[in-house]
């Protein structure tokens, strides 16, 4: 076919025009490939992908017996990352409608702004997130993130404390071991479609998250749950303002529950501080337990001693001191049971103020214990340029010094361990990846607070106040409690006197009396109209101590033998019969029944006192002592203390009223009152132990 010579012209153009597009196409996408091509994948790769941090996994907080305290749950939480603006106005509007906003405030509200991250809802409610999963637009992502769980609800949380809305650590052991708990946050890629739908993560981390270390702490959640119970119960029957309570093991150091109540705090899911720790108070009469070891230590007053306790009422000056009861001639045994000040300031002056302000140093007054928690406070003990007999006086009453419930329970254990001031302790360890406990925290002894003689003796000083004494209302028929009762009015720090119608009333001891294992305090704040520290403190220390050997029945049984053999299932346990009011012979009889040795003062006769008290448990083979009154009405006398423990001697010459000075420790090997003697008020039997 012949082409015309326009035509032709026409091919030849539009050849041209197809040669030229090929070329500009193959030269254009030369430039995109090779010369313009890093920077261009760099923008895509900007564009598609991104990097996300994954949160570690925060560790888990044990009690002492496993029970998980603390733990974490893993919500899901909305967040914005609009890419247009037009992606910002249909996010805005999405989410006007999903949560009832006002139309046109959204923007404003969660300050959507193109290639920004936003947080709009944090950990949202199941439900909720499956439904904005299903109709969110491009640009609204959901995010898993881990919350902090409290199992026991409020229990514990001022031991505890809380997070944040990031789970950092802000209070109590959350905060104080945040640098353990909160690990390390992981990186992984996040790759994304045309419409910025996140639509893959890379299953392999670039940086794999660590997760943090679980800690295993001292405390026992089933005593600090009663613990709890019992100064709620104890604040709203006496009409406290506020309580505070601390629980430790004697021998070890290790707080085994701490809290405070008070109906007033403002956030209770979120406390800020540990009060036990954090508030000072006077302690009062409480602190004359260190006073008693002070003296004893220092051999200051014999108990043959008595002292002029000037009828309840003695002037120092232009000072006067006085007894809540007006008391003439007081031994030093009494002068301690029944909370004398008159009695005491007289022992304290003739001891000296210099070795009365080294005692309660000695005791841990005045110092940080170091817990490990934020918001410790040191207490005050001032030295005075010049000691008079009043500033004397006023130490050894607990007066002029501030303290916090977990000093005064140190300073217990101390007396209850016989002498030991111990470094109060809240972390067991941690635990590693195979669920066993590292890093444990070893015992601390911080200073000898007075010799184990001194100590055995004060124990049956302590345990007068609550049979006899100012804590009478403190005396359980289920455990032995031994310990210091104190009313102590509170400073008027404006006016530089005290308040006479406010008080701290508390009480601090230990149990089980004859052989400690716990000790610990109550403090109530402006109890009244009953205001006695005997009356109110007292009997909610009894409850807990009482409650606490209800969960643990074996752990307060047959005292001689240790805590391994008494969780040996070959070991066998009875109960103590009452043999008080049977005669002699069916006594004997009734106690080789149960398998136990019964020690008695004579042969015959009917028994008016027993140790151990009826219905406690003792291993079979154990001893139980009886005191006899014979057939003629003549009264029980000393008898063989010989082989006994220091527990079994002491129970017994309380039971005569004598008074004991120990020496030594274990069972008694001497004794300086003859078996069969006659005795009388003001005797003296001094122990010779050896272990």
């Amino acid at each position: 076919m012949n082409l015309t010579r326009q035509q032709r012209m026409r091919l030849g153009v539009l050849l041209m025009l197809v040669c030229l597009f090929f070329t500009t196409a193959v030269a254009r996408l030369i430039h995109l490939q090779v010369i313009k091509g890093a920077e261009y994948s760099e923008i895509v790769c900007n564009q598609s992908q991104g990097k996300v941090s994954i949160p570690a996994a925060r560790g888990v907080i044990y009690d002492r017996n496993g029970t998980i305290v603390a733990d974490n749950i893993v919500l899901r939480s909305l967040y914005a990352y609009p890419t247009s603006p037009g992606q910002v106005q249909e996010i805005a509007a999405y989410l006007e409608r999903q949560f009832g906003l006002e139309r046109g405030s959204a923007v404003h509200k969660f300050s959507l702004t193109p290639r920004k991250f936003r947080w709009v809802r944090r950990r949202l409610d199941d439900t909720v997130a499956d439904q904005i999963e299903a109709s969110a637009p491009p640009g609204l992502y959901l995010r898993k993130e881990s919350q902090r769980s409290y199992r026991f609800g409020r229990v514990g949380r001022q031991i505890l404390g809380f997070t944040d809305i990031d789970n950092a650590g802000r209070a109590g052991i959350e905060l104080a071991y945040d640098s353990i708990l909160a690990g390390q946050t992981g990186v992984a890629d996040v790759y994304r479609d045309g419409l910025s739908r996140t639509y893959r993560v890379n299953e392999s981390a670039l940086v794999p998250p660590q997760p943090g270390h679980s800690l295993v702490l001292t405390v026992d959640w089933r005593l600090q749950e009663i613990v709890e119970e019992e100064l709620h119960n104890a604040v709203e029957k006496y009409n406290a303002k506020s309580g505070q309570a601390v629980f430790m093991d004697c021998y070890s150091g290790d707080i085994l529950a701490i809290a405070h109540f008070d109906p007033n705090e403002a956030d209770p899911d979120h406390p800020t501080k540990l009060r036990a720790i954090s508030d000072q108070f006077e302690p009062g009469s409480i602190f004359k337990a260190f006073t008693a070891a002070g003296l004893i230590d220092n051999g200051t007053i014999s108990y043959t001693d008595s002292v002029y306790c000037e009828n309840g009422l003695w002037r120092m000056g232009r000072r006067s001191l006085r007894d809540d009861k007006k008391h003439e001639w007081l031994n030093f045994r009494s002068i301690i049971e029944l909370s004398s000040n008159i009695g005491t300031a007289k022992c304290a002056i003739q001891m000296g103020g210099e070795e009365l302000f080294e005692t309660a140093r000695r005791f841990g007054i005045g110092q940080k214990q170091r817990v490990g928690l934020p918001g410790e406070t040191s207490g005050q003990l001032p030295h005075p340029n010049r000691w008079s007999d009043y500033t004397i006086a006023a130490l050894a009453m607990g007066h002029g010094v501030a303290v916090n419930s977990l000093q005064m329970a140190t300073g217990f254990a101390a007396i209850a361990n016989g002498g030991e001031l111990l470094r109060p302790n809240m972390v067991l360890g941690r635990v590693d990846d195979e669920g066993y406990i590292i890093d444990r925290t070893e015992r601390e002894v911080i200073a000898r607070a007075m010799e184990r003689s001194s100590a055995d003796t004060l124990h049956s000083i302590l345990r007068g106040v609550v049979e006899r004494g100012t804590a009478e209302p403190v005396n359980s028929s289920a455990v032995a409690i031994a310990g210091k009762t104190g009313t102590a009015e509170i400073p008027d720090l404006e006016n530089h006197t005290y308040f006479k119608n406010r008080f701290m009333a508390s009480f601090a001891g230990y149990f089980p009396a004859d052989n400690p294992l716990i000790a610990g305090i109550v403090v109530l704040e402006e109890p009244h109209p009953v205001h006695y520290g005997g009356w109110t403190s007292g009997p909610a220390f009894r409850r807990i101590a009482e409650r606490y050997g209800v969960l643990y029945p074996d752990l307060f049984s047959a005292p001689e033998r240790t805590l391994a053999e008494a969780e040996d299932d070959s070991s066998t346990t009875s109960e103590v019969p009452d043999l008080v009011g049977h005669t002699m012979a069916t006594a004997r009889a009734e106690a080789e029944e149960r398998g136990m040795k019964l020690c008695a003062n004579a042969d015959s006769g009917y028994v008016v006192w027993q140790y151990p008290p009826a219905d406690r448990l003792v291993f079979n083979g154990d001893l139980v002592m009886v005191a006899v009154r014979s057939a003629d009405s003549t009264a029980p006398g000393m008898i063989d203390l010989t082989g006994l423990t220091i527990r079994q001697a002491l129970a017994y010459l309380d039971f005569l009223g004598v008074s004991a000075l120990v020496e030594g420790q274990g069972k008694v090997v001497r004794q300086s009152m003859k078996p069969g003697c006659r005795v009388s008020e003001n005797d003296i039997c001094k122990l010779q132990c050896r272990s």
